[in-house]
């Protein structure tokens, strides 16, 4: 893939030529060599590497002695079928965000596109598609990229929180240096997306290749049966009402021959909870909005406090601070929050605890070990809580 990530890199002018056609007067260098547009083809699905290996080629044509020529294609054609011979399971790399759902798209999160997309593969029987190399678009080798660099940023940043007393000025600067890195892959694929899906004189690889099959764990298949992608058309996990969850468990219940419960006494249970649910109300503070909707720093920080304090001015600012909310009412997305929000509390005190215990005289010796096991201890919350709250508001429940 580094190899391959290098080509496009290399190739990307070959491209996207520029709106005039280069002149070259004859015999000058390969570099000053005419290259034909595509004939109207601009604008069309992004460039794949058979692309890029047929706009390289066309380029050099243009220079080889006309009795070369058909030796020249025929070589040309035995490195595209060399090529596409080498295939890979499409769903074993990243989609583009844009490609999944709405969701994935705003989040910008390259594990929960691949988390969702390899669900959904599993679900609907796709994950044992595969595609040729020559098939394969360069944007998603730039995915490949910013998917790795996504996975490295997890562990750069925790290696930085371990340091004493400045791990947590480290912290937000190498995860803003891997933004920033994104930031960059992204407007690559951009660019290459504007290009011209060009052949010039060689004609598209016309290629049929047989699906492989992939062994999935069983759990992981049960999982995936469970969960649907979100398109628009379902409510996704996140957004599902404690009221909804006790309707869902009753019909399951109530309708699978497996189990051995009276269906009489499921739908009773059921509708008294529901009762208590709707007759019971918590404060309305408590149902935290979105970190995106609170702002920008609230929303790259992502940090349990300090999205309770932004979310408290929002609803004294809007006059609803002594609301109330039906429990029936309350979301899943509300509940994982508040989960969040007592483990981040709790991992805040403790890091208090330890300041002060350093300003009572206690020896680094002993406050440095623990505030690593703190930090080990909380890095579920710190890095796994984002990404799979993104998996439920981009998924449904089937």
């Amino acid at each position: 893939m580094g190899a391959l990530s290098i080509t496009a890199v290399l190739s990307a002018a070959a491209l996207i030529p520029d709106a005039a056609t280069a002149r070259a007067d004859e015999g000058d260098t390969l570099a000053a060599s005419a290259v034909a547009d595509g004939d109207g083809v601009c604008g069309k699905p992004a460039a794949t590497f058979d692309d890029v290996i047929t706009a390289a080629a066309t380029a050099i044509r243009t220079v080889v002695p006309a009795e070369q020529q058909a030796a020249y294609d025929q070589s040309v054609n035995d490195f595209r079928q060399n090529v596409a011979s080498i295939h890979v399971h499409r769903n074993g790399l990243p989609l583009s965000p844009d490609e999944v759902n709405d969701r994935t798209q705003f989040l910008d999160d390259p594990i929960v596109t691949y988390i969702v997309n390899n669900l959904d593969a599993i679900k609907t029987g796709r994950l044992h598609q595969t595609i040729a190399v020559s098939q394969l678009k360069v944007r998603d080798v730039v995915e490949v990229f910013i998917l790795a660099t996504r996975i490295v940023k997890i562990p750069a940043q925790f290696a930085t929180s371990l340091v004493p007393t400045v791990g947590f000025v480290l912290k937000p600067i190498v995860g803003a240096l891997f933004n920033g890195v994104k930031s960059l892959a992204r407007a690559v694929q951009s660019q290459l997306s504007l290009g011209c899906n060009a052949n010039g004189v060689y004609q598209k690889l016309q290629l049929d290749l047989p699906d492989e099959h992939v062994d999935v764990p069983q759990p992981l298949i049960d999982l995936a049966n469970q969960l649907t992608k979100a398109d628009g058309s379902c409510t996704p996990l996140a957004e599902l009402k404690t009221s909804d969850l006790v309707e869902r468990t009753r019909n399951f219940l109530a309708t699978s021959g497996a189990l051995p419960v009276d269906a009489a006494t499921v739908n009773a249970n059921a509708d008294a909870l529901q009762g208590f649910l709707q007759s019971n109300r918590v404060a309305d503070v408590m149902m935290m909005r979105r970190t995106e909707q609170l702002g920008p720093i609230v929303d790259s920080l992502d940090y349990g406090p300090l999205t309770f304090l932004a979310n408290l001015g929002f609803d004294i600012y809007e006059g609803r601070a002594l609301d109330t909310v039906a429990l029936g009412d309350v979301k899943v997305e509300n509940v994982f929050s508040l989960i969040t929000l007592a483990l981040d509390t709790t991992s805040l005190l403790l890091t208090v605890g330890n300041t002060v215990a350093g300003f009572t005289g206690v020896a680094s010796t002993v406050l440095t070990p623990l505030s690593m096991a703190e930090t080990i201890a909380f890095a579920p919350t710190t890095y796994g809580a984002p990404i799979l709250r993104g998996v439920m508001q981009s998924m449904c429940a089937a």
